[in-house]
C-alpha cells in the first residue's frame, strides 16, 4: 500500500481514536479514498469483512480499481453495474447504495466495517436504511458534510457519531497536496431584455417568499427546508398557499435560467477561447444542458477541442467523452452538475464558472477538480463569471463560502473586464507562481517605526478603546495569523504589516487590522471583513494581498 500523506495518517489515527466511528471531511483532490484503504487494511487485520458503499457506478469502478491496486492480496467484489458478487467469495464488497438497500442484498458477518463514500448523499429515509447495527466500525468520507435538509442531523451523524476535519484547502496547499491557484472574477452584463425579465421574476420571487414565510409559516432557513416545504405546498393548487408556492417556484426557476443561459456568458466563453486553447485541459461549469451545449459549440468554432458533458448523452457517449478528455483528444469539457461529483477526471489547468450554485458542497467539489496537483507544479486558474446586481454578484455575498476558501489560498486575485480576461489568463498559464516569502525571525525588540498617531489611527479604525501598543504587536502570544498571513512568516513580521497599514486610509487600515488580527484579536475571514466594511470581497482580497506584498518589500 502506498504510504499515507501526513493529513491522511492524522485522520486515520483520529478515526481510530474515535472508536472507529467517524466521518472524515477532506476536500476533493486530497486523497480521502486512501484513508478508506487504510481502514480496510485495519479491518482485515481483525478478520472483519468490509462493505464499501458508493453513490454512483463510476465510483464503484474507481473504488474497485483503487483497492485492487493498493491491496492485491485482498479479495474484492462488486455489487451493481451488472456485477452480483457477495461475501461468500469477497472479504471486501463494493456496492452502489441502490444495490445495498435492495431486499436480499448481501450482508457481512456481524462486527464488520462500513465505508460510506460521499456519505452526505445518504441522508434520506430510503438510503439511510443501509445504516444498520451489523457494522461495529463505521467510516464516512465526504468533501463537505452538508445537505439542504435535516438529513445530516437526523440520519448521518447519529450513526457515525462525530466528524473529523481531515484536509481543507489551506491544509492541502500547506502540504503541497493541492496546486497553487489564481482567481479572476469577470462581470458579465445582461442584455436589456434579459435584465427586464430578470427583475420581473426577481420581484415576484421575493414577494412570494416573503408572504410564504409571514403568512403560511414556511421556515426561512435552511433554504433547502424552505424549498422542500414550498414544493409540498405547490401540490395543492386549489388552495391560496398552493398557488403562491407555485408562483414562487416558477419565478425562481425562470430567474435561475436567465442567469444560467445568459447570452453574455456564452459570448464571453468565445472571448476566452484563445486562452483555453493554450491550456492543457479546462472545464467550464455550467448549470443547464442548454448552456453546456451552446458554450461547447462556440468554443469548437473558436478552435478549442471541446465537448459538452451532460445528461443529454447516454452512458456510452459520456464514457467516450471522458476517455477522449483523459487522452488529450479533447482539452475542454462544458458540463453542468453531472460532472460535479463522483467522476474521475485528469488534472485541469483552468476552471470557468459561468453559473453559480447555491450549494456550498457543489462549489467545493468544483474547486477540488481544478486544484489537483499538475505535472511540473503548474498553477491552476479559476475564472468566475457573474452578473452584477444579482445573487451571483460577489459584492452581494454570492459564492461566499466558496470564494472565502478559494481566496484564502489564492496567489493572485483580480476582477477584470471580459476584454482583458483572455490576455491575462494566457499570461497566467505561462507565468510560474512566485515562491512564497520564507519565514523571518521573530523580532526580539518592539518596533520603533510606527508613529504614535498612526497607531492611534489604527486603533480608532477598529472601533476599539485601547491603543495598539508596541508590546501587543511584538508578542507572539498576543497575535494570531491565518493561512494567508502565514505566507509572510511568523508573528514578528506584523510590525511590517502595521508599517504598511499606517500609509492607508482609516477604512483600509481597519480592514487590514481585521483580516490579519493586528490588534490582538483573532483574524476574521475575507467575507466577514468585507461585510463589516460594506465593500466587495474582491476589495478585501486585493488589500490583503497588497499587505503581504508590502511586508515582503519591507522585509530586510
Amino acid at each position: 500500500m502506498t504510504e499515507l500523506r501526513a493529513w491522511q495518517k492524522e485522520a486515520f489515527e483520529a478515526w481510530r481514536g474515535a472508536g472507529n466511528r467517524a466521518i472524515v471531511e477532506a476536500v476533493t483532490g486530497t486523497g480521502k479514498t486512501r484513508v478508506g484503504v487504510a481502514a480496510i487494511v485495519s479491518a482485515r487485520s481483525l478478520n472483519q469483512q468490509v462493505l464499501v458503499v458508493v453513490p454512483t457506478i463510476d465510483l464503484l469502478e474507481q473504488w474497485h480499481t483503487e483497492v485492487k491496486q493498493q491491496l492485491p492480496s485482498v479479495s474484492v467484489g462488486r455489487r451493481g453495474n451488472g456485477h452480483r458478487d457477495d461475501f461468500r467469495h469477497s472479504s471486501v464488497l463494493i456496492t452502489t447504495i441502490q444495490s445495498a438497500i435492495m431486499k436480499g442484498a448481501p450482508q457481512p458477518r456481524p462486527g464488520a466495517l462500513m465505508i460510506a463514500d460521499e456519505v452526505h448523499r445518504y441522508g434520506t429515509d430510503g438510503f439511510a436504511r443501509v445504516f444498520t447495527d451489523r457494522f461495529d466500525h463505521r467510516l464516512g468520507l465526504t468533501a463537505t458534510l452538508e445537505r439542504q435538509d435535516e438529513g445530516v442531523d437526523t440520519h448521518i451523524l447519529p450513526y457515525f457519531r462525530t466528524k473529523i476535519a481531515g484536509c481543507d484547502f489551506a491544509r492541502g496547499r500547506r502540504d503541497n497536496v493541492l496546486a497553487p491557484v489564481r482567481v479572476m472574477t469577470v462581470a458579465i452584463d445582461f442584455t436589456p431584455d434579459e435584465r427586464a425579465k430578470f427583475e420581473e421574476h426577481d420581484a415576484i420571487a421575493r414577494d412570494a417568499r416573503k408572504n410564504l414565510i409571514s403568512k403560511y409559516d414556511c421556515v426561512a432557513s435552511p433554504f433547502g427546508e424552505f424549498m422542500k416545504t414550498v414544493t409540498k405546498l405547490a401540490e395543492h393548487r386549489d388552495l391560496p398557499e398552493g398557488r403562491l408556492a407555485s408562483r414562487y417556484l416558477s419565478a425562481f426557476s425562470k430567474r435561475r435560467s436567465l442567469l444560467a443561459d445568459c447570452q453574455g456568458k456564452i459570448d464571453a466563453l468565445g472571448t476566452l477561447a484563445p486562452a483555453l486553447a493554450k491550456s492543457d485541459r479546462s472545464i467550464v461549469f455550467s448549470e443547464t444542458k442548454a448552456s453546456a451545449e451552446a458554450g461547447s459549440a462556440l468554443l469548437r468554432e473558436r478552435g478549442v477541442q471541446s465537448s459538452a458533458y451532460s445528461s443529454g448523452l447516454d452512458r456510452l457517449a459520456r464514457t467516450r467523452v471522458l476517455q477522449q478528455f483523459r487522452s488529450g483528444a479533447l482539452t475542454n469539457l462544458v458540463a453542468p452538475r453531472v460532472l460535479d461529483e463522483g467522476i474521475d477526471v485528469p488534472a485541469v489547468d483552468v476552471g470557468v464558472i459561468i453559473a453559480s450554485s447555491s450549494s456550498r458542497r457543489q462549489m467545493i467539489q468544483r474547486m477540488g477538480r481544478v486544484l489537483r496537483l499538475k505535472p511540473g507544479d503548474r498553477a491552476a486558474a479559476f475564472v468566475i463569471m457573474y452578473v452584477p446586481g444579482t445573487m451571483e454578484d460577489p459584492s452581494l455575498g454570492a459564492h461566499e463560502a466558496f470564494l472565502e476558501q478559494l481566496l484564502e489560498i489564492a496567489e493572485e486575485q483580480v476582477d477584470v473586464p471580459i476584454a482583458q480576461a483572455s490576455t491575462l489568463l494566457t499570461e497566467w498559464l505561462t507565468r510560474p507562481v512566485e515562491p512564497k516569502l520564507k519565514p523571518m525571525l521573530v523580532s526580539s525588540k518592539p518596533p520603533t517605526f510606527i508613529e504614535p498617531v498612526a497607531a492611534a489611527e489604527l486603533s480608532r479604525s477598529q472601533g476599539r478603546n485601547r491603543a495598539v501598543s508596541a508590546a501587543s504587536v511584538s508578542s507572539p502570544s498576543a497575535v494570531r495569523m491565518d493561512s494567508v498571513a502565514d505566507s509572510i512568516g511568523t508573528p514578528g513580521n506584523l510590525d511590517l504589516m502595521l508599517r504598511y497599514a499606517a500609509t492607508l486610509t482609516a477604512k483600509e487600515a481597519r480592514i487590514l487590522v481585521d483580516v490579519f488580527g493586528l490588534g490582538g484579536e483573532p483574524p476574521v475571514s475575507i467575507a466577514r471583513a468585507a461585510k463589516s466594511a460594506s465593500v466587495a470581497i474582491e476589495v478585501v482580497a486585493k488589500l490583503r494581498r497588497n499587505g503581504i506584498d508590502a511586508a515582503r518589500a519591507l522585509a530586510p
